[in-house]
Order: structure tokens, then C-alpha cells, then sequence
């Protein structure tokens, strides 16, 4: 007879099968979270000040969107489950639509800027309604603590897979594609991304069970759930850690790309005289960032998921501030702060959903009520509101500091560059990292809710 604990282990393959999920998703998040600016201001043709006040709208407001996906995924009966259908059902739509926002319409400027607002919204709205359930999979697949942690590595490290192809890629695939053509470049580019995001979401689906259930008389209203949810301090202090976390890695991400090409000239630079150096920062960084994810799990069984959380940050963060100093022709330097603070930041992202998880079983053991959609999608709604503010302070920046796509960096440009790719987010983390050391969800507390929450549901 199997009980309840051997039931929530998971196999390689369901745990592989739902890290490939996140493998799909992240085509779009990473050309959101390094690309999407440049892509605006030097192939589609706005200014940065444009784009970052479209940016901060779409984020900020797309939140309202995700809480009604969460709600609406709490409450979905089907024979796939809760979560699972929705990868089924969108991952076309979600296809359809991130080739329109990467498609340069032959319009006035006017026209343009309506054409990339619409369609910039719709990818967020569309993003959001199979990364949401998707996220809240991972959260009724197991209660087993290490199991879980250990699905959020899969994830994560997948997940780098996609950023890898994304971020390496892009830029190279849009001169070859393109044939000239930066415009079609892209939007091909794009266009090859959903055909494998599609391919994989539909893996993701079929390799994944849920286990965890609500209990059965449990029925709430939307109000109880947002009660429940803000009554629960746990959470709010990862509603918090995601807005600010995101904001400050939106803010470097978008400076990145910059500071390659315009401030370090790395164009046609080589490194060992046969790799570009672009797309190999981006290589190992995602590499790096596997690696992180993978070693999250015996980190956090030598101090403890808090402490690993926080030593992530403030390691992202101390790796950051070198930047500002480094000079163009450091390159093994560049490399080497850049891959130790991915191999940190692959474990600060590992651990975010891993404690949202927690937060959710907080929720049970306290109120009573499993609300897993509500909870990882007012989580979401974080990060967006973190992705809409970073873009807005990047493009705001590069305005204010006098960036001018496609020619040389003045003095001016330099700076804001540096200051985005190094002080700025630096002290943000640092003082993030601060708060977090009032988290309250122990190890001894998580203890003792899962084995009162595993003696509920065994007697169910």
C-alpha cells in the first residue's frame, strides 16, 4: 500500500516534463527581460521614454488580469485537473500572439506605437493565463519539502535552457533570418520560439499529475480568498520580495544589452579569438544559473531555505557593484563577477517559488482553505508590477542620461549604463535582502505544518 508521503515523490520524468514548461515560457521572459527595449528603441523604431511608459502600463496594470487567472484556476473542474488544462488550452494563443509583438508594421510612427501597445498587452494577458495555473502546478504536484525545492531546480534549470537559446540567439538569428531585414529578422526569429514553446508546453502537460486537492467542502467566495490571502503575512512579504526583486533585475537586464554592445564594444570581440562574446556572456551566465539551481538543494539542506534566500541576494548584489568600475578590455573580470552572481541568482529563483509553495500551505494550515491559483497568481501579479516599474526607471534612465540608439555612448549615456548595471540594483538588493530577515516560515514552523496538514489530509 502506498502512503501518503511515498505518494508525493516524483519521478525524473514528471519533474523533467514540468521544468521543460518553464523552458517554453522563458522564450518570452527573456527576450521581455533583456531584449524587449532594445528590440523598441533600435528595431521598431520608438524612443526609450515611449517604450518604458508602455512598459510600466502593461505590467503594472495586467496584475488585475492575473488575480482574475488565479481565481478562475482555483475554481476549474476538468479530468486534467486544475492547472494542467490551461497549458493545453493556451500555449496556440500564447504562440500567436508573441509573433505579433515582435512584428514591425509598415504604419505612421503614431500607428506604431497603438500597434506595439496592443499587442504588448495582449502577449502579457495571454503570458499570464498559462504561466500562472502553470506555476500553481508545481504547488499540488507534492508537499514533500526537499521534492518540492527539487521540482523548483528542474524548473529553474530549464528554465535557463530557454534563456540560453532566447539570449544567444536573438541577436544572431535576427541578421541571419533577416537578410538585411532587422524587422523580419525579429519577427521570424520570434516565430521559430512559439513553434518550439508550443512542442514543449504540450510535453509539460502530458508528463505532469496533481495530487494535492482542496478539501472537499471547501467553498469560498473571491472575497474569502483575498481576506485569506492578505491576512497571511507570509505571503506578503513574497508579494513584497517580488516587486522589488524584479524591479532592480528588470533595471540591469535592460541595461545589459547596452553595456555589451555600446559601453564594453563587444560587437565583434572574441574571446580566445574564436567566441563572440556576447552570446557566450549569455551562455555561461545561463549555465551558471543551471548550475546555482541545481546545487539549491543541498544548500538549503546545510542552513535552511531562509538563510540561502537571503545569502542569494546579498551575493547577486556584492557581484553587481564591480561593474561600474570595470573597464572594456576586462573581460576575464567581466565574466567572472557575471557567472558568480548568476550561480547566486539561480538560487535566489529556485527558493522564490519554492517559499510562495510554503506560503500556500501556510494558508491551509491556518484558514483552512488551499486557494495554490490565488496565491502564485497575486505572486505573478508581483513580478509584473516589478517588470512594469524596472522598464519604466530603465527607459526613463537612458532618456534622462541621453542615450540615442545607433551611435556612439556620450560621457552622459556611460554613466547611466553603469550606474543600471551596478549601483542601483546593488543597493536595492542589499536593503531587500534586510527586510526578508523578518520572514517568519522556519524550518521548525514548515515542520510542523506539513505533518498537521499530511494527518488532515490522510484522515480525509
Amino acid at each position: 500500500m502506498t502512503t501518503h508521503r511515498e505518494g508525493m515523490k516524483l519521478s525524473f520524468l514528471e519533474k523533467f516534463g514540468y521544468g521543460l514548461g518553464d523552458t517554453a515560457s522563458n522564450f518570452v521572459w527573456a527576450l521581455m527581460m533583456n531584449f524587449i527595449m532594445y528590440y523598441y528603441t533600435d528595431i521598431f523604431g520608438i524612443t526609450a521614454a515611449a517604450a518604458g511608459t508602455m512598459l510600466l502600463f502593461a505590467r503594472s496594470t495586467d496584475g488585475f488580469f492575473d488575480f482574475f487567472v488565479g481565481a478562475v484556476a482555483d475554481r476549474t473542474q476538468s479530468r486534467w485537473g486544475r492547472f494542467r488544462p490551461w497549458l493545453l488550452w493556451l500555449c496556440v494563443p500564447l504562440a500567436i500572439v508573441f509573433v505579433l509583438a515582435f512584428t514591425t508594421p509598415d504604419l505612421s510612427p503614431a500607428r506604431k506605437l497603438v500597434w506595439a501597445w496592443v499587442t504588448y498587452n495582449l502577449l502579457m494577458l495571454t503570458y499570464s493565463a498559462i504561466n500562472i495555473p502553470y506555476g500553481a502546478l508545481s504547488g499540488v504536484m507534492t508537499d514533500d519539502p526537499l521534492e518540492r525545492t527539487s521540482l523548483n531546480s528542474y524548473r529553474m534549470s530549464l528554465a535557463q535552457i530557454g534563456g540560453i537559446i532566447a539570449n544567444t540567439s536573438f541577436l544572431s538569428l535576427i541578421v541571419t533570418l533577416g537578410a538585411g531585414n532587422p524587422a523580419r529578422g525579429a519577427q521570424l526569429t520570434v516565430a521559430a520560439f512559439s513553434i518550439a514553446a508550443i512542442v514543449l508546453f504540450l510535453i509539460c502537460f502530458a508528463t505532469t499529475r496533481e495530487r494535492i486537492q482542496p478539501p472537499a467542502a471547501q467553498k469560498t467566495r473571491l472575497v474569502d480568498d483575498v481576506r485569506t490571502l492578505l491576512a497571511n503575512p507570509h505571503w506578503l512579504m513574497m508579494f513584497l520580495n517580488g516587486i522589488v526583486n524584479i524591479t532592480f533585475a528588470v533595471i540591469r537586464g535592460s541595461a545589459g544589452i547596452y553595456y555589451l554592445k555600446n559601453y564594453l564594444g563587444w560587437d565583434d570581440v572574441k574571446v580566445f579569438g574564436m567566441f563572440p562574446a556576447i552570446p557566450l556572456y549569455f551562455l555561461l551566465g545561463g549555465l551558471a544559473m543551471i548550475v546555482g539551481a541545481m546545487l539549491t538543494r543541498f544548500v538549503v539542506a546545510a542552513i535552511g531555505k531562509k538563510a540561502a534566500f537571503i545569502a542569494s541576494m546579498v551575493v547577486v548584489a556584492l557581484t553587481a557593484i564591480p561593474f561600474y568600475r570595470m573597464l572594456p578590455g576586462q573581460v576575464g573580470l567581466v565574466f567572472t563577477f557575471h557567472l558568480l552572481g548568476m550561480l547566486a541568482a539561480g538560487v535566489n529563483a529556485t527558493l522564490y517559488w519554492t517559499l510562495v509553495a510554503d506560503t500556500a500551505d501556510f494558508a491551509e494550515w491556518k484558514f483552512g482553505a488551499r486557494t495554490t491559483g490565488i496565491i502564485f497568481s497575486a505572486t505573478t501579479c508581483a513580478q509584473k508590477a516589478g517588470m512594469g516599474i524596472g522598464a519604466a526607471i530603465a527607459g526613463f534612465l537612458l532618456d534622462r542620461y541621453g542615450y540615442q540608439p545607433n551611435v556612439a555612448l556620450s560621457d552622459s549615456a556611460r554613466q547611466g549604463i553603469l550606474l543600471m548595471m551596478s549601483l542601483i540594483p546593488a543597493a536595492g538588493l542589499l536593503l531587500l535582502a534586510a527586510v526578508f530577515t523578518r520572514y517568519g516560515l522556519t524550518e521548525n514552523v514548515c515542520r510542523t505544518m506539513r505533518e498537521d496538514l499530511a494527518a488532515r489530509r490522510l484522515a480525509r
